[in-house]
């Protein structure tokens, strides 16, 4: 007697899976009026990037910064004054993105340069390493007082 057993699910070659880091300014910023901060993302192409996969996000002047709330998304961890890690709490299923953003900073700094790359990763096979590392400049300046960022400068 012969029962049905179901397929298992298919999985995506290791050939066409990716972990992509990209960055970019958000906010506004007209002609120098307004704030824009950097942002980068994570996106998981033919498989899911798992729980415990780590990013590591260099630049001088990273324990400046703050970052936004990431919804629990993950954990950033202050290496040094010039480096930090992202540890997911969570995973980014296939075709997804998620986003870390810079909000603001403790004091004003030159222009600095802020890079995002990948560490290491659990579930996705990632075979193109081209785009392993995006990275964005930012310029804190203090007007009247106030700090102000200037993404991409």
């Amino acid at each position: 007697m012969a029962t049905a057993v179901p397929l298992a699910a298919a999985s995506v070659p290791p050939a066409q899976q990716n972990v992509i880091v990209t960055s970019s300014c958000y906010g506004i910023n007209i002609l120098g009026i307004g704030q824009s901060f950097p942002q980068f993302t994570i996106t998981a192409v033919g498989a899911p990037i798992q729980a415990g996969s780590t990013f590591l996000l260099t630049g001088t002047g990273i324990a400046n910064l703050t970052f936004g709330d990431t919804n629990g998304l993950g954990v950033l961890n202050i290496l040094s004054s010039d480096s930090a890690i992202f540890t997911l709490n969570q995973a980014i299923p296939a075709g997804s993105s998620a986003t870390l953003q810079v909000t603001g900073f403790a004091s004003a700094q030159v222009l600095r340069s802020y890079t995002m790359s990948v560490g290491t990763i659990i579930g996705n096979a990632n075979t193109n390493h081209a785009d392993d590392a995006a990275s964005q400049t930012l310029l804190g300046v203090s007007l009247f007082g106030i700090l102000v960022g200037y993404c991409g400068r």
